[in-house]
C-alpha cells in the first residue's frame, strides 16, 4: 500500500502533461470517482488554458488538506518570486459542509486568504525597495538663526492649506543635525530652511 501511495503523490509537474501520465497509466481506470475527477479536471485545464493562465497552475497529487470535509480538487496559491515557504491562500471543493448545516446539499467551491502573510510579504518588499517611510511627511521645515519658530509654523500652515504635508521639530531652535538626523531617519525627501535673510 505504501509502495503505491509513494507513486501516486510523486504526480507533479505541468497540468496536461501530468493529465495524459494518469490517463496513460491508467490510474483511476475502473473508479468512477477517480475517472470523473479525470474529466473534471480536464475540462478545468481547458479553461485555464482559455484564460491563458495555465502555464501559473503546478498539478501536484502531493498536496494535502488535513480537513476533512473536501470532497474534491484542493488547490493553494504561493508567491513564486519569493523564497519564503507557505501559502498564501488554499481551499478547495466540499460538496457536504454547507449541507451539514443546512439540510441542503450544495456543492461548493471557496478558499481563504492569509492576508496578514500577504501584507507582510509586501512591506518587506517595499522597505527593501526605500518605498515605505515612517512618515507622510513631504516636507521637513527648519530654521537657522534664533526666534523662528513661529516663521516655521506660517511655513507649515501655509503648505497645509495647499495640501502638501509638512512638519516641523517642535523645539525654539532646532540644531541643524538634528534636522538632518531626523528627516534622514524618517525619509522625509525635502527640508525647507528658513534663514533670518530669507524670510
Amino acid at each position: 500500500m505504501c509502495a503505491k501511495l509513494e507513486k501516486f503523490v510523486q504526480y507533479k509537474g505541468q497540468p496536461w502533461e501530468m493529465l495524459q501520465r494518469l490517463k496513460d497509466e491508467n490510474v483511476f481506470t475502473g473508479h468512477k470517482e477517480g475517472e470523473d475527477t479525470i474529466k473534471e479536471m480536464e475540462l478545468l485545464f481547458t479553461y485555464l488554458d482559455s484564460m491563458k493562465v495555465l502555464d501559473k497552475i503546478s498539478f501536484d497529487f502531493s498536496l494535502a488538506r488535513g480537513l476533512d470535509y473536501y470532497t474534491g480538487v484542493i488547490f493553494e496559491a504561493v508567491l513564486t518570486d519569493t523564497d519564503r515557504v507557505g501559502s498564501i491562500s488554499g481551499g478547495g471543493r466540499y460538496d457536504g459542509l454547507i449541507g451539514m448545516f443546512s439540510g441542503k446539499n450544495i456543492p461548493s467551491v471557496g478558499g481563504s486568504i492569509g492576508i496578514e502573510r500577504i501584507f507582510n510579504i509586501l512591506e518587506e518588499r517595499m522597505l527593501s525597495k526605500g518605498e515605505i517611510r515612517a512618515t507622510e511627511t513631504q516636507v521637513l521645515v527648519t530654521s537657522m538663526g534664533k526666534n523662528l519658530t513661529a516663521k516655521r509654523l506660517e511655513a507649515c500652515s501655509i503648505m497645509w492649506k495647499e495640501g502638501i504635508k509638512a512638519e516641523t521639530l517642535y523645539t525654539e531652535n532646532p540644531r541643524t543635525d538634528k534636522t538632518f538626523s531626523y528627516a534622514f531617519d524618517n525619509g522625509i525627501p525635502l527640508i525647507l530652511i528658513i534663514g533670518e535673510q530669507e524670510i
